[in-house]
Order: structure tokens, then sequence, then C-alpha cells
């Protein structure tokens, strides 16, 4: 009997639905190659959840110790992008650090033209520890529940990150190169995130404690405010942060732990970071 072309054939719809999961898989390809404009990296699949681990979207940052950050140098190669980057060092690490930390991670449904919500979580530990690779921030669980791009990052911390030295003859951003690196990373989202299937007009900041803390004053810097459109801190919400002076007597301390002389900061710029580490036990004055 000829079917009519105007009802619903069950059988039909019951074999698209059997098929579809099969359709889907074989449009994820197992090894997502994503194109940034830095170069291409090729990430993982997790459970239908497209994931980038450990793209760079900063140089090292030995050369440049206590100075602003600058944009990775263009690759040409295909970068792998399926294990996390160092973490900034830290004491009491739990995984590989480095000066060369720079790195963020994507997680993502498909790389299309959807243009979905960008998270964007700052990690907690009080300026001090911690990184963006946490098995806790795994985003996979966000991006199947929303349908967001999720991003997590490592950033510098502890002296290398916020040590201030502008009164002792350092640069005059030191005391926050840690946020400006996070700076950096959104500049990254704005670029980049659209082939993630994400929309650079819909970013949102959230973290934890020191993750928290950071956001709050990222919506207080001028470099940062067109990067991100939402904002939500779970605890860390201070409204205050350390004035110069007292940041400079931090900063004599730190350096004297590390047997280097206020008059002449030369030494801490090639000081193993080993040691530098070690002087981060210094007593908080």
């Amino acid at each position: 009997m000829r079917r009519n072309r105007g009802v619903i054939d069950r059988r039909a719809v019951l074999a698209g639905l059997v098929a579809t999961p099969a359709l889907v898989a074989a449009r994820t390809p197992a090894s997502p190659v994503a194109t940034t404009r830095y170069g291409r990296v090729r990430g993982t699949v997790d459970r239908d959840v497209l994931v980038f681990r450990g793209v760079r979207y900063g140089a090292d940052t030995r050369a440049r110790r206590f100075a602003h950050a600058v944009p990775p140098t263009p690759w040409n190669d295909i970068a792998d992008a399926t294990h996390y980057g160092a973490a900034s060092p830290q004491t009491k690490a739990t995984e590989a650090t480095s000066e060369d930390c720079l790195f963020l991670n994507v997680w993502t449904p498909a790389l299309d033209a959807s243009r979905r919500p960008v998270m964007v979580y700052i990690h907690g530990g009080a300026h001090a520890h911690g990184s963006g690779s946490d098995p806790l921030y795994d985003g996979g669980n966000l991006v199947r529940r929303g349908d967001v791009v999720v991003v997590t990052l490592n950033h510098r911390l502890a002296a290398l990150g916020y040590a201030y030295l502008a009164q002792l003859g350092g640069p005059a951003e030191s005391g926050n190169v840690g946020n400006l690196d996070i700076v950096l990373a959104l500049q990254w989202v704005r670029d980049n995130i659209t082939a993630f299937g994400g929309d650079p007009g819909r970013v949102m900041l959230f973290g934890q404690s020191g993750g928290g803390a950071k956001i709050v004053t990222l919506m207080a810097m001028a470099e940062a405010r067109p990067l991100f459109h939402a904002a939500a801190t779970m605890s860390g919400q201070h409204v205050t942060a350390a004035g110069p002076n007292h940041a400079t007597i931090r900063s004599r301390a730190f350096m004297a732990k590390a047997g280097v002389a206020e008059t002449d900061l030369s030494p801490l710029l090639t000081l193993p970071v080993e040691k530098v580490v070690e002087a981060l036990g210094a007593t908080d004055p």
C-alpha cells in the first residue's frame, strides 16, 4: 500500500532516532582540530564534549619576570592540546610547574558557528596556589548541561604574579601581572573563541575565593572591563587591595628572604625559580 506523504511514518521516525547517536559520533572527529590566530591546536573528545587542554595564550614569562606578559609566537604545525600546561611556580605544588605557564583549556560542544555563551572560570588559592587544571574545574558537565563553552586558565601566582616592586626600581606593572595575565587570556578569548563555537560578546567570569577576588579586581581594571559582560563570585568579594606602601614592605620581606638587596633588583630577575619559591616562605610583615 502506498503511504500518504502527509502522514508521519512511525517506523521511519524510530529508525532516525536510533541512527542519531551514530551520526553525531560520525560528525565528531576523535582528534578535533581548531584554528586560533596563532596556529592550529589538536584536542580530544570526552563523552561527546570537545576538549582542548594546554592551549598557549602567552609567551614564556621567564624572560619577563615581574613584567607584562606578551602574546605567543605563532606556530606552523598543529600544536598538541591533549594535556594540561604547567601551573605557575608555587609552594606545595601538586602538579608540574614552570614560569612558562600561560595556558588555558577549552570545553565545547562543537567547532561550529553557534556562538554559545562563554564561561571563564578563575581558580582560587589566595593568589598564591592552584591552577585551572584541577579536576574540580573540568568543564565537561557544564557544557553537557547548558550548551556553553567553558574556559579555565593558569596565570602567574604569588610573588611572580603579585610582588609590587615599582617603588624599588622594578616594573611599574609589577604587583598586578597575575591579573594582567588574565587580561591577556581574556583577549585570547575575544579573538579566538568564535572558532570554538563561543560568542566573544557573551563572556561571564566566575570564580571562588581568590578567583572571586581576582574577578572583583578585574572589574576595576580598564583593560579588562570590555572583555567580559557578567561576573559571579563565590567568596572573595573584597572591595579593597593592598596600597603601594604596604605592598612594598611585603616585597622587601620577600627580597630579604631571597637574599637580594633592595638597592639592586637585578639578581631577583635571574634567581633560579626554586629560590624564588623558597623565598615565598618569608613572614608577612
